[in-house]
């Protein structure tokens, strides 16, 4: 009987670490002040499940934002590649600011040159 229970804890606790790496959920991002943000990307990273960049913004408050994109795969199935976000790169994204992480931001939407991909 105690290896049913140990599988079970195990079970339960990788659960829990599963659904804690998946980052924030939406109801972190507080969505009526969602706003575009321009900048320049700093770095481009994957934070399992998402892609990650650090824009320093270029107007306004010129402050640095750890923006989360969608996964590497949905980008790519709205035809963006993970592989163009580049340091160096200008882009704007349409972001809902982090409830409680300043300088954080969950992007909607990204534009590249005038072309606009819908993230979610």
């Amino acid at each position: 009987m105690k290896p049913v229970r140990h599988a079970l804890l195990l079970t339960v606790l990788l659960a829990g670490g599963l659904a804690l790496a998946s980052g924030h959920p939406w109801r972190d991002y507080d969505n009526t002040r969602g706003r575009w943000i321009r900048g320049v990307i700093q770095s481009s990273s994957f934070e399992r499940p998402h892609q990650v960049i650090e824009l320093q913004e270029t107007v306004g408050a010129r402050q640095l934002w750890r923006v989360v994109l969608a996964s590497p795969s949905r980008m790519e199935s709205r035809g963006l590649r993970a592989s163009t976000l580049v340091p160096g790169l200008a882009v704007r994204v349409y972001v809902y600011p982090a409830i409680d992480i300043p300088d954080e931001g969950r992007a909607l939407r990204i534009d590249i040159n005038g072309q606009v991909t819908e993230l979610w």
